[in-house]
C-alpha cells in the first residue's frame, strides 16, 4: 500500500523549523519563510520517480532517425550534383569568354595547334588551350612555353563531376606513340574538349560561323581519360597541351589520314574529329563525305573504362554541357540525335537543327 504524504500546517511547520534551526530569531524566521515557500516542491520531489527510455522506445527513435537520413541523403546528393554541374558550366563560361577576349585582342581565334595569331607562322606553337592561358589568368603558366607548361593542372579545365580526372596528370606509357619519352611522360588533362571543326588548323574568326553563334559548339564536356576493351583506338586522354600539325596545311580531309600519323591520335583535347574521309554510313547525311568530322552524338551514362576515346561524354546522368559561340552555356540530353549534335559542331554547313532541341 502506497504511504500517505505527510500534511504540514503552518503551526506544525513553525515548530519543526524552530527545533531544527537554532540561533537567532531572525535566522529562524527566514528559515520558516523559505521552507513555507518551497514546501510544495520539496513534497513533490519526494514522490517523483526518474524514468528512462524503454528498449522499444529506443528502437522506434532509431528507426525514425534512419528513415529521416534515408530521406535526406538523396536531397543532399542532388544538391551536390547541382553544385558540380554549376561549377562545370562556370568553367565552360570562362573558356568561351577567354576565347572572345583572345579574338578581340588578336582579331582571330587560336587554331587547334599552331602559332597565335595563326598567320605569323612563328613559335611558340601550342594548342588552343595553351594560347588561351593568358586570358584565363594563367599568364605565369603560359610564360613557361608549350613544352614546360603542358604538365600543369589548370583549375578551369577540371570538372568536379569528371570521374576520370584524378590528380589531373596523365602519365604516358607503352600505349602511347613515339612521342612518349622519359623527359615528357607527364601531361595535364582537361575535362573539356575544343571543337576541331571550328578551330581547325589555321585559326578562325566568329565571322566564319555562318550557322549562327547560338547554334555552334566551341567547347564541351569530355572524359579526361577514357578507354575501352575493343575498337580503334582503345585508349585516349584529353591532354590540353598535346597537338601536332597535319601532314600538310591545308590538308584534304576527304582522304583518310594514315592511321599512325600523330595528328590522328586520340590524345588531343579535341572533339568533332574522326579519322575517316570517305562517305558517311548514315541515312541522314546522304552522300556527304566524313571529311574527318565526327558526326555522332556523345556517349551518355558510360564509365571512363568503357568510353570511346574520340567521342564526347556526359558527366551527369543524361546531361552534357557545352559552351556556344555566342557565350552561352547550354546542355543537351541523352535524347539528342546524331544529326542535331553534328549540326552543333559544324560552324557553316547550313543546318537548322540545334543540339539542345531535344
Amino acid at each position: 500500500m502506497r504511504p500517505r504524504a505527510t500534511r504540514f500546517d503552518s503551526q506544525t511547520l513553525r515548530v519543526l523549523v524552530l527545533k531544527r534551526c537554532p540561533g537567532s530569531p531572525f535566522l529562524r524566521l527566514l528559515s520558516v519563510k523559505f521552507v513555507s515557500k518551497n514546501l510544495g516542491k520539496l513534497i513533490m520531489s519526494t514522490h517523483k520517480t526518474k524514468r528512462g527510455f524503454t528498449l522499444v522506445e529506443l528502437l522506434v527513435v532509431i528507426a525514425i532517425i534512419g528513415i529521416l537520413i534515408g530521406m535526406l541523403l538523396p536531397a543532399v546528393q542532388s544538391v551536390r550534383d547541382a553544385a558540380r554541374r554549376t561549377t562545370s558550366m562556370n568553367n565552360l563560361k570562362q573558356l568561351v569568354l577567354a576565347l572572345h577576349n583572345a579574338d578581340t585582342a588578336m582579331m582571330e581565334m587560336p587554331p587547334m595547334y599552331g602559332s597565335f595569331p595563326a598567320g605569323n607562322d612563328n613559335p611558340p606553337y601550342g594548342t588552343v588551350f595553351y594560347h588561351l592561358l593568358p586570358f584565363l589568368e594563367q599568364s605565369n603558366v603560359h610564360a613557361l612555353g608549350p613544352d614546360a607548361s603542358r604538365s600543369y593542372v589548370v583549375p578551369v579545365l577540371q570538372a568536379p563531376s569528371d570521374p576520370s580526372f584524378g590528380n589531373g596528370i596523365y602519365e604516358l606509357d607503352e600505349k602511347v606513340p613515339a612521342w612518349a619519352s622519359s623527359t615528357s611522360n607527364e601531361w595535364g588533362v582537361s575535362s573539356y574538349s575544343a571543337n576541331w571543326q571550328v578551330f581547325g588548323d589555321e585559326g578562325a574568326s566568329f565571322a566564319t560561323i555562318r550557322d549562327g553563334a547560338s547554334n555552334t559548339i566551341l567547347f564541351n564536356e569530355k572524359f579526361a581519360i577514357s578507354s575501352r576493351e575493343v575498337g580503334d583506338p582503345t585508349h585516349g586522354a584529353n591532354l590540353w597541351g598535346y597537338g601536332v600539325f597535319p601532314p600538310t596545311i591545308p590538308y584534304d580531309y576527304s582522304v583518310t589520314m594514315p592511321a599512325d600519323h600523330l595528328y590522328a591520335s586520340s590524345f588531343w583535347a579535341r572533339s568533332g574529329f574522326v579519322n575517316r574521309g570517305g562517305a558517311v554510313p548514315t541515312s541522314w547525311a546522304g552522300d556527304e563525305p566524313w571529311r574527318c568530322r565526327c558526326m555522332l552524338k556523345p556517349e551518355f551514362n558510360v564509365e571512363p573504362t568503357n568510353a570511346h576515346p574520340l567521342k564526347s561524354q556526359s558527366f551527369s546522368a543524361g546531361i552534357i554541357h557545352m559552351a556556344m559561340a555566342d557565350g552561352s552555356v547550354r546542355r543537351a540530353t541523352a535524347g539528342v540525335t546524331d544529326p542535331a549534335w553534328s549540326a552543333g559542331e559544324t560552324p557553316a554547313n547550313g543546318e537548322v537543327l540545334r543540339p539542345d532541341d531535344n
